[in-house]
């Protein structure tokens, strides 16, 4: 019904306007150019205007310039279409009606063309689909991540415990009381001596020498004096 209307308005606009065309002296065969400037720019303006609003709804910067001419060029247009039409039903010959009733019916070819082409681009504009759960709105968003929100809650709740109980096991190696390097070092010497190493060997394996070996075992072993004589021939 859109594109009839169209046609049907914007035919009866371009009988009208080639005849005032040839009435001005234009040359029939390039009367019909003017219809074609005039009611073609109406439509690329409407057309250029819903193109710029959606646009702009996309974040796009758009000229004020740009916005302006359009509906100037829109509004003029009109005008133009208006006037021309109707200047032709008032001034052609075998009319039944006044000139001033002639020239509002004429002036109706263009406004219906006008509502047309606007009812035209206004449908194209609506969308055809519902938004999808993309985009959605935020609160949407909020209600569908409360389950992951709550998964992360537990985590955070076991991590919290595992670091509870890993601070307590850290707090109670820190105090245990650290081991004697002297009363190992001691304990070895006791050992290899019980192998029967010599004291020389005894003190390389630790980093003592041989005699401060002898006086280690001496003051760690109760020994009688002919085994401590023993040990310093070792």
């Amino acid at each position: 019904m859109t594109i009839v209307i169209a046609l049907g308005a914007f035919a009866w606009s371009f009988v009208a306007l080639s005849d005032l065309a040839v009435m001005a002296g234009i040359d029939s065969r390039l009367a019909w150019v003017g219809p074609i400037f005039v009611d073609g720019a109406i439509v690329q303006s409407a057309v250029a205007l819903v193109s710029l609003q959606r646009r702009a709804r996309q974040n796009i910067k758009i000229p004020t310039g740009t916005k302006v001419f359009f509906w100037a060029q829109l509004g003029v247009a009109e005008l133009v279409s208006i006037v021309g039409n109707g200047l032709h039903a008032a001034e052609s010959t075998g009319r039944l009606l006044p000139a001033t009733i002639a020239a509002a019916v004429a002036g109706a070819a263009p406004l219906a063309g006008l509502a047309a082409t606007h009812g035209l681009t206004a449908l194209i504009e609506v969308p055809r689909t519902p938004p999808s759960p993309v985009d959605s709105p935020r609160t949407g968003l909020d209600s569908d991540s409360t389950p992951v929100d709550t998964e992360w809650t537990a985590l955070d709740t076991d991590r919290k415990a595992l670091d509870s109980g890993l601070t307590t096991g850290l707090a109670a190696l820190d105090s245990a009381p650290a081991p004697d390097p002297l009363t190992e070092r001691d304990a070895e010497i006791r050992r290899l001596d019980a192998e029967g190493k010599s004291t020389r060997k005894i003190g390389a394996a630790v980093g003592l020498s041989h005699s401060r070996v002898a006086q280690i075992l001496a003051s760690t072993e109760p020994v009688d004096t002919g085994a401590e004589v023993l040990t310093l021939i070792r």
